[in-house]
């Protein structure tokens, strides 16, 4: 007899905490993306590094463009139901947020507990909504399969 990966053989619902966690993380990427394109002076001064010059507001539309892909890619991720793959691209993304503190940090235009309490608020945000989905959930027993047992 073969047996259904554990994560198809579960329906990962969207009430689901780990869920949740990957929807609030793509919508937020989303924000900052659309946030960039549209008010790049504010998103600069909001990510920690006011521009010293109104032109190199353009480098902004970067990092818009580099939120984009990862909120759409957890949009994509959220409607495949793939909640493993989602956990490991959450867990890889928290490497952006520990260079944009370490970055931010470093630069003489930001405070330390400012760059910690963006980015490194970040940083765990993303670890442990990648714990969480990547928690093997436990088996949903129906009813009846309980009984035959």
């Amino acid at each position: 007899m073969k047996r259904e990966p554990l994560e198809q053989s579960l329906s990962w619902k969207p009430t689901s905490p780990s869920f949740i966690l990957g929807a609030l993380g793509g919508a937020f990427m989303l924000f900052l993306a659309v946030r960039g394109f549209a008010q790049p002076v504010a998103a600069a001064q909001g990510f920690g590094l006011p521009l010293l010059d109104v032109g190199d507001a353009v480098y902004l539309h970067i990092k818009a463009g580099r939120d984009l892909g990862i909120g759409l890619m957890f949009v994509g991720l959220l409607a495949l139901r793939m909640r493993t793959a989602l956990g490991v691209v959450t867990l890889a993304s928290s490497v952006m947020p520990l260079v944009d503190c370490l970055v931010t940090s470093t630069s003489g235009r930001c405070s330390i507990p400012y760059a910690l309490m963006v980015h490194g608020s970040a940083v765990v945000y993303c670890v442990v909504a990648a714990v969480v989905m990547l928690r093997t959930p436990r088996p949903v027993l129906e009813p009846h399969a309980a009984l035959e047992r």
